[in-house]
């Protein structure tokens, strides 16, 4: 039951620090392009990626934090 514990935390944790990741290495060219371009003063490919990468990111953020303390009651249960 302890290791089972542990072992979801680690891959909860694996899961989330990929999804804080996310935004530098699953970027496409394509989606690079679309951010070099501007119309006028703004590019709003960038902006909806990177308010999509900040969601991302604050999902990651909470899923780490669930992982660690799954971890850390895996361990202490004994």
């Amino acid at each position: 039951m302890v290791n089972s514990v542990v072992i979801v935390g680690l891959s909860i944790s694996l899961i989330a620090s990929m999804l804080i990741a996310y935004g530098r290495i699953f970027r496409s060219k394509k989606t690079i392009m679309k951010e070099s371009q501007t119309d006028g003063l703004q590019n709003i490919h960038e902006i909806r990626h990177r308010l999509l990468e900040t969601r991302i990111a604050q999902i990651g953020a909470a899923l780490l934090s669930i992982g660690f303390a799954l971890q850390l009651t895996g361990n202490f249960m004994d």
